[in-house]
């Protein structure tokens, strides 16, 4: 906001205060002044709201990525001292998908499969979308596999390890490579 001395009384002290956190703008000064600044206040308005919601999501984004990268380190830590490394994953889904028991629930080929594209990622981490199309490509149909990932995320058997924009990136957790173990043959 760009104030002219042809704006203020030479008599009267002007000030102008804006709180961006808050979106708030307080104008003191002569009428003269006020009325010009109210004439641009829906620019001054759309500028704060700008500035507020650009901060506030890269706080919260902060917030987000500082606890889920707490979340991924005790999770780690967990996975460490499990017998994961009796868990290794072959080269191919079937030779993979046979080392499990017959009668397993589609929740528990949700898991299986995650920890397959997983396991072949170079991050050691995976997207839903991958495990819905490895699932397709291997003719494994579920009835909702993204809900079947959700379920399983709620259980404590994923865990986030990162956020690309919208995009998660999740990890099979401690309880989840204990829950394989339990299904194998």
């Amino acid at each position: 906001m760009e104030l002219r001395s042809e704006d203020v009384e030479m008599n009267k002290p002007a000030k102008a205060r804006i709180n961006f956190k808050k979106g708030e703008v307080e104008l003191e000064g002569s009428e003269q002044f006020v009325e010009g600044q109210l004439a641009n206040i829906d620019a001054i308005a759309d500028y704060i709201a700008l500035l507020s919601t650009n901060n506030s999501l890269d706080e919260e984004s902060i917030v987000e990525q500082e606890e889920i990268a707490a979340v991924a380190e005790v999770e780690q830590e967990k996975l460490a001292s499990t017998s994961e490394r009796e868990l290794q994953a072959p080269n191919t889904f079937g030779e993979w998908l046979h080392r499990f028991k017959d009668d397993i629930s589609d929740l528990e080929k949700a898991l299986i499969t995650a920890y397959y594209v997983q396991k072949q990622s170079s991050q050691n981490d995976f997207k839903t979308s991958e495990v819905n199309k490895s699932l397709l490509e291997h003719g494994i149909k579920l009835s909702n596999p993204s809900r079947s990932l959700q379920n399983l995320s709620k259980k404590k058997l994923f865990f986030q390890t990162r956020k690309d924009g919208k995009l998660k990136y999740m990890r099979v957790s401690s309880d989840g490579v204990n829950h394989l173990q339990l299904l194998r043959r």
